[in-house]
């Protein structure tokens, strides 16, 4: 274990990193924060036993920012991020995956809006999509309205980014079983136990592309969209997900894509069915975006 040579009596912000060889995307990201002009916070990073240096990173910036390092045993990003939680001494605990990054005011215009919204328990963040591909910004940005349309229904939250007032975690973990979807998950049961859940417009933070390049862009637009059906439709539907291991970053998430029994195509008509529970002028906009994701899939 790494400690700061600067703590941070009680931060404002506690915000949880979990690694599995990330020595690439970590320091960025740190990078990031040591520049935020809202200095209240510390940093807990969870490392699951990585084979390159991402420990070693992150202790060239225990004198730059407050920072935290522990290793644990168990490769699995909840048990991460529930390491993290008990951990953290701040009024807010963020959930932040490695390769996220930030703008240089994010902590900033954060802490305003949850002053703002004082009734506020458990938050997320939109996506920024505005340096992606034609075809990644429309998926971006349907994800951010499947977000915001969904909130008082059935909460949508993209695991990249979650916060919630330190004192909840007491009653609330990540589900360390669960398949997929275990951040969605942790959002729902929050909403259940009566907690005020919202997603903030701004600031949106820049979410990780990787899995894109790196898988190809069809093949993780299904699994994407296969996990928003199966998330919307019911837990009955759960068993259709292959069981996925934490291999880092956004990249834990690493669904077989072989596996899927539908395409994007035959997913496409079921998103349709469950937006129909939605206002009209949700249906017309989350419609619009669908027919333009599936226009631009002859691209890719």
């Amino acid at each position: 274990m790494i400690k700061t040579d600067r703590p941070t009596p009680k931060p404002y912000f506690s915000i949880v990193i979990p690694t599995l060889n990330e020595e690439k995307f970590l320091p960025r990201l740190l990078g990031d924060l040591k520049k935020q002009t809202f200095k209240d916070f510390e940093v807990i990073h969870i490392d699951g036993r990585s084979t390159d240096s991402t420990c070693q990173k992150a202790a060239e910036f225990h004198k730059k920012i407050s920072i935290s390092c522990f290793t644990v045993n168990k490769r699995n990003v909840s048990y991460q991020r529930n390491t993290g939680g008990k951990k953290a001494r701040g009024q807010w605990v963020i959930f932040m995956d490695a390769d996220n990054r930030l703008k240089r005011t994010y902590l900033a215009q954060l802490q305003v809006r949850l002053e703002t919204h004082p009734d506020t328990d458990v938050f997320t963040c939109l996506l920024d999509s505005s340096n992606a591909s034609l075809v990644m910004k429309n998926l971006l940005d349907f994800c951010n309205l499947i977000m915001l349309t969904t909130a008082k229904v059935r909460p949508f939250a993209a695991g990249a980014l979650i916060g919630i007032r330190r004192k909840h975690l007491k009653e609330l973990k990540f589900n360390e079983a669960a398949k997929m979807s275990e951040d969605h998950q942790f959002v729902e049961e929050a909403v259940k136990k009566g907690l005020r859940y919202r997603v903030f417009s701004q600031p949106r933070y820049r979410f990780s592309l990787r899995r894109f390049e790196k898988e190809g862009s069809l093949k993780v637009i299904v699994d994407y969209v296969r996990g928003g059906v199966v998330l919307l439709a019911g837990p009955k539907f759960e068993r259709f997900l292959p069981e996925y291991p934490m291999t880092g970053g956004t990249d834990y998430v690493a669904y077989a894509a072989e596996r899927a029994n539908k395409g994007i195509y035959g997913l496409l008509p079921s998103m349709r069915d469950i937006i129909n529970t939605t206002t009209k002028t949700q249906q017309q906009k989350m419609r619009m975006m669908l027919s333009r994701i599936q226009s631009l899939m002859n691209d890719i």
